[in-house]
């Protein structure tokens, strides 16, 4: 199936967050935020950066958070489906990494949903095992 406009710029902009995700890079990931995105990732007490944050700034921080609690030399990422139906857009794999604080790996199943508005994301959800991953903070 060929994607429309807007799939292609959502294609586009799911590359670019990905791209900058491999490289750890906080800021080149938020350059696809909205300043006014909204951003929850499910929430854990452990895990400051869970949550809802709002906005690019708040994004940029949850994210120097994520990566700094963790050994990014060893990161783990697999993606499984990708889905793109114009604007909004669906990935679905694992991801494992290793905590600084304890030692302890994980390795759990994700589901990133986003929604792209004129090239930026402007909504981001990402649901996980938030109690498998906590057992690797504690």
């Amino acid at each position: 199936m060929e994607l429309s406009n807007e799939g292609l710029e959502t294609q586009r902009v799911l590359n670019g967050f990905f791209e900058g995700s491999a490289k750890n890079d906080p800021e080149a990931i938020a350059r696809y935020f909205a300043d006014d995105a909204a951003f929850y990732i499910a929430e854990s007490p452990y895990m400051p950066w869970t949550g809802k944050k709002n906005g690019r700034r708040e994004v940029i921080n949850a994210l120097r958070q994520l990566i700094e609690a963790h050994q990014i030399a060893e990161d783990d990422f697999e993606m499984d489906h990708v889905f793109i139906d114009g604007t909004e857009a669906a990935v679905f794999g694992k991801a494992g990494r290793r905590v600084k604080a304890t030692g302890k790996k994980f390795k759990e199943p994700f589901v990133m949903r986003f929604s792209v508005t004129n090239g930026l994301i402007t909504k981001f959800l990402m649901l996980e095992d938030s109690h498998q991953i906590e057992k690797a903070f504690k």
